[in-house]
């Protein structure tokens, strides 16, 4: 077992072997102080994320990778403490080479600075753990606040529903009165029995009946104004219960104990709910009275010859009993279908709950004027014990670790290894010839060392010269871009466009609040466009052309552009275009190739006529978070001229106007009819859809596939 700690310790168990017995049993206890670390990580992790992985099998998959990650992270920066620890043992002999005092200061506090930064390292994971591990002990209060606040945000959800049961209930009413009316004129033209006595009983059945059904609907109408009464109570005491003071009337203390005004109002409910069950029980009895008066009405009626409008009125009373019967059958369907029409409409605002969500709620709390003392102390809490968790291995590792052979057999045995690599790299200097040798460096002193029998400090020394090389040869075309120079030119664009901006108050309104805000704090080059370009150099061929919709500054069409790719950007607005063609301009002057790049202005496809366009490589059209209303105008037409094009790449969720999942479905279908098929998602974040579709007919002469570059 003690073989196993040290192992997960990353101690080498053959030289511990000759190390004592105190370094055995450190290693063994390092090494299950780890596995302590990996079962209190998983353990948060797996508690943090239920809120929002409710799948067992992805909560525990994700806990694990979240532990095994801190705790290798962990493991490596043990292993380097075997040489910090030595480092701060010995730091009281560092200052022997120095002889300034400002040089031996800095000597001796290096290691301190190094063992510093090891704990704001361990510190870091402790407070991100502890704010994942807040938002899930908070759950019930975060949960309250969240419930409260999608209550308020439904209110017109809640009224417009209210309004649609009140006009069912009016049209309801309406019919009852016609089916009321109509059994009265019926009962006008029953009348004219031959005996006086039936006429009577007749008359009396009738009245008996009619009697029933009057106080049938009085009941009826009374339920529903209970109904109401009674959704209107719940509102109050749903806002009573959490302190919403949303009307005057409403106290705004929450709690709903007894006396408050919440439980008083509970109580009237009950009693409203209890009335109603008796009226309920009670029309339930008469009808079933008016029902058996109509029956021996009509055994009476049939004593008498019926004539053909007696029929006809029977037939519609009939008629309209049943719709009516209908309509109240119905009723909860239509409001479930006016509800259903409200939500897919976005009026019913759904209850959101996920880590950036419950953060904000939690500063919430905290600034909350009766609670927020408490949330606010229990967070330090959360905090100090997870940071204690955390740091307890790492302090016992670094500040109280007892004196090791171990530690100084590893940092011997290392020194050793770089002594006899540096020996074979000097050794192999020494027999290399001059000429090939590249010195570099910031003084050639710094570099002498690498070369045998020169001295850096003879300027007369004859040094053998390497030959002349050939004439040379006409430059090549310039290269793409490297990936990797990629953030100097965006930091060169940054710097220049915000010069620009900053010209004029036309400048600032071409920019508009998109440009502004993120050419201070970055990035321009967002990591959508970046997966576009890296998308693109890695499958399109350089023979290939791009065309972009809505370029604005252009940021995309110029990465493609220095990428190597033909690119042509359309921009409909003057200031954009302005700063687009400025922007390539100022580029090509600080040395950035920029001269694949062609900018038009003016509305697409208007101001390009692509059946002329003659394009050796395949053409590829290219459109991320493009909205506008102009663009909706003439949306069929910008479709019906993507069929020019071989490739599309678009952001489904933004093309022409902001997309629902149901209408980036329906563009996909047009993609398809006219001869498109998806190849793959470039980039998804957020409502962020990007995705690559190649025509059916393309020849994919500049398209790679997966074939890496």
């Amino acid at each position: 077992m003690r073989a196993v700690f040290c192992k997960i310790a990353g101690v080498d168990p053959v030289m511990l072997e000759d190390c004592p017995a105190t370094d055995r049993v450190w290693a063994a206890q390092l090494g299950f102080s780890l596995l302590l670390n990996f079962v209190v990580v998983f353990g948060l992790a797996y508690y943090s994320i239920g809120y929002f992985l409710g799948e067992i099998y992805a909560r525990l998959f994700v806990a694990f990778m979240v532990a095994a990650v801190v705790t290798t992270f962990d493991r490596a920066l043990f292993q380097f403490d075997w040489f910090t620890v030595s480092l701060l043992h010995e730091a009281r002999g560092f200052d022997r080479d120095h002889s300034t005092s400002w040089r031996r200061l800095v000597a001796f506090a290096r290691p301190f600075w190094r063992l510093s930064f090891r704990l704001l390292i361990s510190l870091a994971i402790a407070y991100t753990l502890s704010v994942f591990a807040e938002l899930a002990v908070f759950d019930g209060a975060i949960r309250e606040r969240m419930a409260v606040d999608n209550f308020s945000q439904n209110a017109p959800y809640r009224q417009r529903v209210a309004d649609f049961e009140k006009g069912l209930d009016e049209k309801g009413t309406a019919q009852r009165a016609v089916v009321s009316r109509l059994e009265g004129e019926l009962a006008v033209l029953q009348r004219g029995f031959a005996s006086h006595i039936d006429q009577d009983e007749y008359d009396l059945l009738r009245r008996d009946s009619a009697d029933a059904r009057s106080r049938i609907a009085t009941i009826d109408s009374t339920l529903t104004d209970n109904e109401k009464r009674i959704r209107a109570l719940n509102e109050d005491i749903y806002a009573e219960r959490y302190g919403l003071k949303d009307k005057p009337y409403r106290t705004g203390r929450p709690g709903c104990e007894a006396p408050s005004l919440c439980y008083n109002l509970v109580v009237t409910v009950r009693e409203i709910r209890d009335a109603n069950d008796k009226l309920r029980r009670e029309a339930d009895t008469l009808r079933a009275r008016a029902t058996e008066l109509d029956g021996k009405a009509s055994e009476l009626a049939k004593r008498r010859a019926e004539g053909e409008v007696v029929n006809t009125r029977h037939k519609e009373l009939e008629t309209l009993r049943a719709e009516l019967a209908a309509f109240e059958a119905r009723r909860p369907a239509l409001v479930a279908d006016y509800e259903a029409q409200l939500r897919r409409d976005g009026v019913y605002r759904p209850l959101r709950d996920d880590p950036i969500i419950r953060l904000g709620v939690m500063d919430e709390l905290r600034h909350d004027p009766v609670r927020g003392s408490a949330f606010t102390q229990m967070s330090y809490l959360i905090k100090a014990f997870i940071a204690f968790l955390e740091l307890a291995p790492v302090l016992a590792k670094i500040l109280f670790a007892p004196p090791t052979v171990y530690s100084a057999r590893i940092r011997t045995a290392v020194a050793l290894g770089q002594r006899d690599a540096f020996r074979e790299i000097d050794d192999r200097a020494n027999i290399a010839p001059f000429g090939v040798i590249n010195v570099v460096g910031v003084s050639q002193s710094d570099n002498s060392r690498l070369v045998v029998g020169t001295n850096a400090t003879s300027p007369g020394l004859d040094v053998p010269q390497s030959k002349a090389l050939a004439s040379p040869r006409p430059s090549p075309p310039p290269e793409p871009l490297p990936r990797s120079d990629f953030g100097s030119f965006e930091q060169a664009a940054i710097a220049w466009l915000m010069k620009w901006v900053e010209a004029s108050p036309d400048h600032r309104r071409a920019a508009g609040d998109y440009y502004t805000t993120r050419l201070p704090n970055g990035p321009l080059f967002v990591a959508s466009d970046m997966a576009i370009v890296d998308y693109s150099r890695a499958h399109f061929l350089r023979q290939a052309r791009f065309f972009e919709l809505g370029i604005g500054f252009g940021e995309l069409s110029l990465c493609l552009a220095v990428s190597g790719f033909r690119t042509v950007g359309f921009e409909s607005d003057a200031g954009r275009y302005e700063a687009a063609t400025a922007l390539t301009a100022e580029m090509s002057r600080q040395g950035f190739n920029t001269t694949q790049l062609s900018l038009l202005r003016g509305f697409f496809p208007n101001v390009f006529q692509l059946d002329r366009t003659d394009i050796s490589g395949e053409a590829v059209f290219v459109s991320t978070n493009v909205t506008s209303n102009l663009m909706m105008e003439a949306i069929d037409n910008v479709i019906w001229s993507l069929r020019f094009f071989d490739h599309l790449i678009i952001d489904l969720s933004r093309f022409g106007e902001v997309r629902d999942l149901p209408s980036q479905r329906a563009l996909i279908i047009k993609l398809q009819e006219l001869g498109f098929r998806e190849i793959a998602q470039v980039y998804a974040m957020g409502d962020t859809d990007i995705r690559h579709f190649a025509h059916k007919q393309s020849s994919s002469r500049s398209f790679r596939g997966s074939e890496p570059i």
